[in-house]
């Protein structure tokens, strides 16, 4: 039996993907007075050291590449340590950011200023909307009685201001930076199902991404619902979801009728 959802924050109930992330982007080249000559491979060298960047990021080989969920990622295979293992010294989302931006303008032999960049994504983070059926989704929810969490890899200041602009309700809501871990590690889950009183089996986790939400989710023995915002399939070596959407919405016929 399910007693509580809880959902990915950016991707899942945010609109913030590639998209969004590639304006972002472009606009600080502009802000900065920087030019790219290839501005495609400026974007894909700025993902590419998003791996390094992060706090596994001891783990990745030279020549390693992390282009976004979905793709061929090289810590697949460490995937039991990055689960289970012990915690890596936490930074914050923003400091992984500046360390890409950093990568990234050296790589283009560009004088720009990663600390004003890193700040720029999150201040467009802070002003991210929700999809056009999340707040009818988790208020149809609420009214079943099930409990609600949110719990995403983000810095408290601009998931708090994305929240507040939302009117969204949940019951629970963590950070990797109020937990000082990031997902998929096995912690992070158990902490969310803690503050929702609930046992790992009786939590259905609503995700976009198969690395830190499927993947981190089943490991953790929750149930998940993957949404699925393009055609591409299961990548190798993760675990299928319980369920796949395609839209938020979809959640509220899952229970109609269900009662807590």
């Amino acid at each position: 039996m399910i007693r509580a959802v809880a959902f990915d924050g950016y991707g899942t109930v945010f609109k913030f993907h590639a998209e969004e992330f590639r304006a972002v982007l472009g606009r600080v080249l502009a802000e900065q007075g920087l030019e790219a000559t290839d501005f495609d491979a400026f974007v894909r060298d700025w993902y590419a050291a998003y791996g390094p960047a992060g706090v596994w990021g001891e783990l990745y080989d030279e020549g390693d590449e992390n282009v976004g969920d979905g793709d061929a990622r090289p810590l697949r295979g460490r995937m039991p340590q990055i689960q289970n293992g012990p915690l890596p010294e936490w930074h914050s989302t923003w400091e992984g950011w500046r360390r890409q931006f950093a990568a990234a303008f050296a790589r283009h032999d560009m004088d720009g200023d990663p600390d004003e960049a890193s700040t720029r994504i999150s201040d467009a983070l802070a002003e991210a909307t929700p999809y056009p059926d999340a707040l009818d989704t988790v208020e149809a929810l609420h009214r079943t009685g099930l409990r609600l969490g949110l719990l995403s890899n983000a810095d408290e200041d601009f998931l708090q201001s994305s929240l507040s602009h939302s009117r969204l309700r949940f019951s629970v809501i963590q950070s990797s930076e109020s937990l000082r871990a990031y997902k998929p590690h096995r912690s992070v889950f158990e902490a969310l199902c803690h503050r929702l009183h609930c046992e790992p089996r009786e939590v259905l986790y609503v995700g976009d991404s198969f690395m830190a939400d499927v993947s981190g989710a089943h490991n953790a023995g929750l149930r998940s619902a993957f949404v699925q915002h393009s055609e591409s399939g299961i990548p190798d070596g993760f675990p299928e979801p319980d369920i796949t959407i395609t839209a938020l919405g979809e959640l509220v016929a899952l229970f109609e009728g269900w009662e807590a």
